[in-house]
């Protein structure tokens, strides 16, 4: 999961303390998200069947040209070159450039082997309740009485003191002790930037360089152990059986001198340390907060062994096995007039994120185009749930029905977002529901405007609670002029009552994720505007804003912590039933949608499109499903048969 920037303390998690509680909702415990038998051969994966990129730009091969440098527009600062220290959506398209990962995905989700020449589940099993106990070892407590150890913790057993660490996971796995298996085959001849050839080591131990970072979370909730088992084969663990684990366990394969030379804090050329990865291109300079520039790595692995390598591969002959652009270039320009204005100057060639107001001059011109995508991605407010008068759900429901969902779709976004009446997008809806329809048609009374329903709430609220009126309150939310415009509207709309005084406050983006992510943040009152882009599997969209595990990672800001729902999520994700039977899944995650809505510590007020704007001179680029992945897919992906040139003729 990402933060958008246009559209994390460690404390106990609730499914771990359950599962070595012994509470008997974890015996049964969940598989693959693929919908088939895991085998990875693209056939599978986030349950998607149709394009989500609209009006698809089509290059014929014959007309592709090779060479120049493409200048990409980003609309906010880069907090960190490396993926495990980094949740922001804008890093990630400069994190796909530089490394790369077991497994890939297409733009409708789809899983394929990348890396890994195939990536299949060998095994997956139920896990007792207290299985991981007798590998436990005893743990410190901080001074909130959360267990603590110098080491990764894996899973805590609070009433016992102890945790399971990533010391004593080979132990238990050796002992059969794990909830799912795959393996990967890998490509041989794979090379890093500096030389190193890829190997299983390298998969097994890059695992270490997310061990306590700023991420961890949303690896080690599920991710148990790795090994190589010869040179070329590594097998991974996951702690229980997972219904995300195709596209959950891989991770960012990084080199020996990465993994034991780089100290923990990521490999960032602000730190003096050069990223280094196994990507199309290779890390050249960067100029803080101005540019960073990136050239084509000569000894790239897929042009050494050609896209037969590719055992899924059915494309076109002469179909490139790489970038064909010869280097890009990434200008950090914040503001989006200015950004726009390069667009229209021909500084720059392509960005995403422009306000919406634009959207109708480029398309309507002979010069520019948009490429429109419908997107894994939503705008939601995050209320300070610790707080009082809001930790109240009365008034948080109120709140939800004040929202004019419709009217922010399309006034501020001009129709190009949709109203987010579930907190789940339609992207995500194959696994993620019984019956999508169905769940819109059920929540949308609760969650389309209703003054008057609202009214009624709050007013039971106020009397019961006894506060004074108005309710004064901070909308906090990121410079985007169409971030900014919603946050007024709302807040407008909410100070049109009786019950609140609503200002809004807004900050540059990399400082106001600093901001949010501070540990005290959730007991200054202020609500959280800001945008999701998550993953093809639903429980991104779950765990990211409510699991306390990610209270200070993306996207927990407020100490949001739902544990009835958790409940029900782990029988969603992690039972063997949800791997089994994908209805069951389905059932589960629509108590969980129910639910949020019912308890609202988030309203989910929009659903995102990814709109690139773009010169026709860049020829065929399409916008990938998630604002990360804009730059990286647009420029070459095989799974679509996707590439793109430079025509300035």
């Amino acid at each position: 999961m990402s933060y958008d920037a246009d559209t994390d303390t460690s404390t106990v998690s609730r499914r771990r303390v359950l599962q070595t509680a012994g509470a008997s909702a974890l015996v049964a415990l969940a598989g693959c998200n693929t919908g088939s038998d895991g085998e990875g051969d693209g056939e599978s994966g986030g349950g998607q069947s149709l394009d989500p990129v609209r009006e698809r730009a089509e290059v014929s091969v014959d007309e592709i040209q090779e060479g120049g440098t493409l200048r990409f527009g980003l609309g906010a600062g880069i907090d960190s070159f490396d993926p495990s220290y980094s949740t922001s959506a804008p890093s990630g398209n400069v994190h796909g450039l530089v490394y790369e990962s077991l497994i890939t995905q297409d733009a409708a989700g789809t899983v394929y082997p990348w890396l890994a020449r195939t990536w299949e589940r060998v095994d997956v099993q139920e896990v007792e309740d207290g299985a991981y106990e007798p590998y436990m070892v005893p743990a410190e407590t901080d001074d909130d009485g959360n267990l603590v150890a110098d080491d990764q913790i894996i899973i805590r057993n609070p009433e016992a003191g102890e945790v399971l660490t990533v010391n004593e996971a080979p132990d238990a796995v050796e002992d059969g002790t794990y909830g799912i298996q795959y393996r990967a085959e890998l490509h041989e001849g794979v090379t890093f930037h500096n030389g190193e050839e890829m190997t299983a080591e390298h998969v097994a131990r890059s695992y270490e360089v997310l061990e306590n970072s700023s991420i961890s979370a949303q690896t080690f909730d599920s991710f148990l152990y790795a090994e190589a088992v010869d040179e070329y084969t590594v097998d991974i663990y996951g702690q229980e059986p997972d219904a995300e684990a195709d596209s959950q366990l891989p991770t960012t394969v990084y080199p020996m001198e990465h993994i034991e030379e780089y100290p923990d804090r990521g490999a960032d050329p602000r730190n003096d340390l050069t990223p280094i990865g196994t990507g199309p291109f290779e890390f050249e300079s960067y100029e803080a907060e101005q540019r960073a520039q990136f050239s084509t790595f000569e000894d790239y692995w897929l042009d050494d062994l050609g896209l037969d390598a590719l055992e899924w591969w059915d494309g076109p002959d002469g179909f490139p096995t790489s970038p064909v652009v010869d280097e890009v270039t990434v200008s950090i320009v914040t503001d989006d007039a200015t950004r726009a204005a390069a667009l229209n100057s021909g500084e720059i060639d392509l960005t995403y994120g422009l306000t919406s107001d634009t959207y109708s001059e480029y398309r309507s011109s002979e010069d520019y185009r948009l490429s429109v995508t419908n997107a894994g991605a939503y705008n939601f407010l995050q209320y300070p749930v610790r707080v009082s008068p809001w930790d109240d759900e009365r008034i948080r429901r109120g709140v939800n029905q004040l929202i004019p969902r419709a009217q922010i779709a399309e006034n501020i976004y001009n129709g190009y977002r949709n109203p987010a009446y579930t907190p789940l997008p339609e992207l995500a809806a194959d696994e993620g529901s019984a019956d999508y329809d169905a769940l819109v048609e059920e929540l949308r009374p609760q969650t389309e405007q209703d003054t008057e329903a609202a009214t009624e709430l709050l007013q039971e609220a106020v009397d019961a609670l006894g506060v004074e009126t108005p309710i004064e309150a901070t909308i906090e939310t990121n410079t985007s002029d169409d971030r900014v415009r919603e946050a007024e509207l709302i807040a407008q709309v909410m100070s049109n009552t009786e019950f609140f005084d609503i200002s809004v406050e807004t900050f540059e983006f990399t400082t106001f994720i600093q901001r949010i992510l501070g540990p005290e943040y959730y007991q200054q009152g202020n609500i959280v505007l800001i945008g999701l882009s998550g993953t093809f599997n639903p429980g991104s969209f779950y765990d990211a804003v409510n699991s306390i595990d990610n209270f200070g990672q993306c996207c927990n800001f407020q100490r949001v912590d739902t544990p009835d729902l958790d409940e029900i999520a782990t029988e969603a994700r992690f039972s063997v039933e949800a791997v089994e039977d994908p209805q069951f899944r389905g059932q589960q995650y629509d108590k969980v949608w129910q639910g949020l809505i019912e308890q609202a510590p988030n309203s989910y007020t929009v659903f995102g499109t990814n709109v690139s704007s773009l010169s026709t001179d860049y020829v065929g680029h399409n916008t990938y499903t998630f604002s990360s992945g804009v730059l990286p897919y647009g420029l070459h992906d095989p799974t679509d048969q996707q590439v793109a040139y430079l025509d300035r003729e």
